[in-house]
C-alpha cells in the first residue's frame, strides 16, 4: 500500500497542482473517483491506518479520507462522513511533529481537517496553525479564520436562543 500513498501524492501535488485543487469541475471529479474509490472504501475498513505511522503517509491519507471525498461526492452529505478521521489524523502527526518536514502547499492540506470541526479548541489550532503559513499561503489562513468565527456566531446565537427558554 506505500505505492498508493506515493500515487496519491504524485497525483495531488503533481499531476493536478493549485490550478485545479479549488475549481469545480465534473471530469476532475470524475477522475478522482475513477481513480481513488476504491481505495477509500479500504481505508474506511481501517486498510490504511498504517500509512499514518509516517508523514507522507498521515499526508497522503488526509488527502484520500478529507480531501477527495468532497470531489467524489461533492453536494453529497458522503463528502463529510471521514472528517473525525482526519482530524485524528492531523492531530496524531502534529503530536509525532510531521507537519515540520512538510512545505506550505503540503502544510495546508496537512492543517485542512481542523477547518471541518465542531470544536472551538481544532479551530483556534487551524488559525494559529495557518497563521504559520499565511505569507506563502493567505487563503488557508482566512479560511480558517472564517471558520472560527462562524462556529463562535453558531455558538453565540444558540447561547441566545437558550436565554429565552
Amino acid at each position: 500500500m506505500q505505492d498508493t500513498v506515493q500515487t496519491i501524492l504524485k497525483f495531488w501535488f503533481e499531476e493536478v497542482g493549485p490550478r485545479q485543487w479549488d475549481q469545480v469541475n465534473k471530469a476532475f471529479d470524475f477522475e478522482v473517483k475513477e481513480r481513488f474509490e476504491l481505495t477509500y472504501e479500504l481505508a474506511q475498513d481501517g486498510l490504511c491506518e498504517d500509512w499514518l505511522k509516517t508523514p507522507s503517509g498521515t499526508l497522503a491519507y488526509i488527502l484520500l479520507m478529507g480531501v477527495f471525498p468532497h470531489k467524489m461526492y461533492r453536494g453529497e452529505h458522503r463528502a463529510y462522513e471521514c472528517s473525525e478521521y482526519t482530524i485524528a489524523a492531523c492531530k496524531s502527526g502534529l503530536k509525532k511533529g510531521f507537519d515540520q518536514i512538510l512545505n506550505t502547499e503540503k502544510k495546508r492540506y496537512f492543517y485542512g481537517p481542523l477547518i471541518h470541526s465542531n470544536e472551538l479548541s481544532d479551530l483556534e489550532l487551524a488559525v494559529n496553525l495557518h497563521a504559520t503559513i499565511a505569507k506563502d499561503d493567505p487563503v488557508s489562513y482566512n479560511r480558517s479564520y472564517k471558520a472560527l468565527n462562524e462556529l463562535n456566531d453558531c455558538k453565540s446565537a444558540c447561547e441566545e436562543n437558550l436565554q429565552y427558554v
